[in-house]
């Protein structure tokens, strides 16, 4: 297992260094071209949070592996955008954030794969299992009665599915609601990669939000997952997207807000979901009941 995740870890590394990178060719430095205030800084912190995430995971926390699948998927979005929205850049510059994204996409498909590969062992210890320096061996597949006593996912209550469902579907439509008020419509105003003409992207955004939410709805945990993780990206882009393009019209921030607020909801929703969904070891019931 450490085999397997060791690789994802490196990678990680990786894109901190390539983070780096990206803000020295941008000109964020002391005495640079670009002051630190710009948008262009925030690869700095890209770089501190991705390192701090793979020492997380590096220790074995399944969690954290789980939040950098989310945030695989978000840079796997926002280096391309960046590279051609944030203001004009140079060829090294759009080169290591397009290098950047196709790393950050294998990091996203061997983290998945290495998640599946944890969860399909029979263990109680997904921790110990998925820390590079574990000293456990890999445990033996389980017998056949023993897999047929565990169920292979647990499904979510009706209520829990149908909040996450309703939430989910209300925030794709406060998106389109948005592109489609700002003029992003056939024979409307010019779609482009730059600025308020970017603003066509809600419509991706509803579309990568559903498609997770398919998953979610019916139970699977990393699903669960992505959908938290995605909801407060959704969240803070949405907040704080208005000051970046100084969007004044009231129609638009009153989308912006309403859309900020039902992502969070959202949030909600599935971080509920995963802790109602899941499986408690009878050895920890046992504490409980014992205290």
């Amino acid at each position: 297992m450490a085999g397997a995740l060791r690789p994802v870890v490196l990678l990680m590394m990786f894109a901190s260094v390539l983070f780096l990178l990206a803000g020295i060719l941008d000109g964020v430095y002391p005495g640079g071209p670009t002051p630190v205030s710009d948008l262009a800084a925030i690869s700095y912190v890209f770089a501190i949070v991705n390192t701090f995430v793979a020492v997380l995971v590096a220790r074995g926390s399944e969690r954290s592996l789980a939040l950098r699948m989310g945030l695989s998927l978000f840079f796997v979005v926002e280096r391309p955008a960046s590279a051609f929205l944030a203001g004009a850049k140079t060829i090294p510059s759009v080169s290591v954030h397009l290098l950047t994204a196709i790393v950050e996409l294998i990091i996203l498909i061997s983290a998945i794969r290495v998640w599946r590969l944890g969860h399909s062992l029979a263990t109680d210890n997904m921790e110990q299992l998925f820390a590079l320096q574990g000293t456990s061996p890999i445990p033996s597949a389980p017998l056949d009665h023993e897999e047929a006593a565990r169920p292979a996912t647990r499904s979510l209550p009706a209520s829990a599915s149908w909040l996450i469902g309703i939430t989910t579907l209300l925030l794709a439509a406060v998106l389109v609601a948005d592109g489609l008020v700002s003029g992003f419509l056939p024979g409307g105003r010019e779609w482009g990669v730059s600025g308020e003409s970017s603003g066509w992207l809600v419509y991706l955004f509803a579309v990568v939000l559903l498609t997770v939410a398919t998953r979610a709805v019916k139970g699977g945990r990393l699903a669960l997952r992505l959908l938290a993780v995605t909801a407060l990206i959704f969240f803070m882009e949405r907040a704080f997207s208005p000051f970046a393009l100084s969007i004044v019209d009231p129609v638009v921030l009153g989308l912006h807000g309403l859309a900020a607020f039902v992502a969070l909801a959202v949030a909600l929703s599935a971080a509920s979901a995963i802790r109602g969904n899941r499986p408690h070891p009878e050895g920890e019931m046992a504490s409980l009941e014992a205290a």
